[in-house]
């Protein structure tokens, strides 16, 4: 009769043990999801909080009249998910190069909107590592956009796709099927070319690269505060 009992005091425990762990909030917990209407062409996109910041949770697909294009032309095919590739010029709309956080550039972002900065993307990279993820977790799943194997997970509803490339002003197409980079704010002085956030289909990590000039590229913009 006392081994019996010292057996079920043992299993409660363990079994308290387990409810509390699965208790523990998922980052799914820690990010709020809605919507909002880019007010000059209608279009409405899905946004979300990670930490303390609004991202877009949907790629800009914002028309400009020069310096943007969608992958190979295909607005059909790549409009959605993969929204247009951008000139960094062209989304910064006349404003200079800022590293700030925020970064206190509009550029062609809806308004109260703004394209982040180098140190924005930095936030978001660092709030990830502090609850365990990385940028696998930005990532779509499945393998209808990035192909298999798939490591991610969207945990944090980012829906991040990949969008490849459009080089020598609007001449080239590549990696549709291999990675997606953002634009930031902020140029690389010791390059010439603007910094770069993104993500590889066979990488974990946010991969950061100064990017050339002459080349466009994704948009994620980030709410003013």
């Amino acid at each position: 009769m006392r081994n019996i009992r010292l057996l079920i005091w043992i299993l409660l425990i363990l079994f308290s043990y387990s409810c509390d762990k699965k208790e523990t909030p998922l980052p799914e917990s820690q990010v709020e999801t809605t919507e909002m209407t880019d007010t000059r062409d209608g279009q409405k996109y899905k946004i979300v909080k990670i930490g303390s910041q609004w991202w877009m949770a949907e790629n800009l697909n914002y028309y400009t009249s020069t310096g943007s294009w969608y992958y190979n032309n295909d607005s059909i095919k790549y409009s959605k998910p993969c929204g247009r590739l951008y000139l960094w010029r062209t989304a910064m709309a006349g404003y200079e190069s800022s590293s700030l956080n925020p970064s206190g550039v509009k550029g062609i972002s809806p308004n109260g909107w703004h394209i982040p900065s180098i140190e924005e993307w930095n936030q978001l990279g660092n709030y990830l590592i502090s609850i365990g993820l990385t940028g696998d977790d930005l990532k779509a799943t499945g393998t209808e956009y990035w192909p298999a194997p798939n490591n991610g997970t969207n945990k944090t509803l980012f829906n991040a796709v990949p969008t490849g490339t459009v080089y020598n002003n609007g001449n080239n197409f590549a990696n549709i099927d291999y990675q997606t980079t953002f634009l930031t704010s902020s140029i690389d002085y010791n390059t010439g070319g603007v910094w770069g956030r993104g993500l590889d289909c066979d990488k974990s990590r946010i991969t950061v690269a100064p990017l050339g000039l002459q080349n466009g590229w994704s948009i994620r913009c980030v709410k003013d505060n």
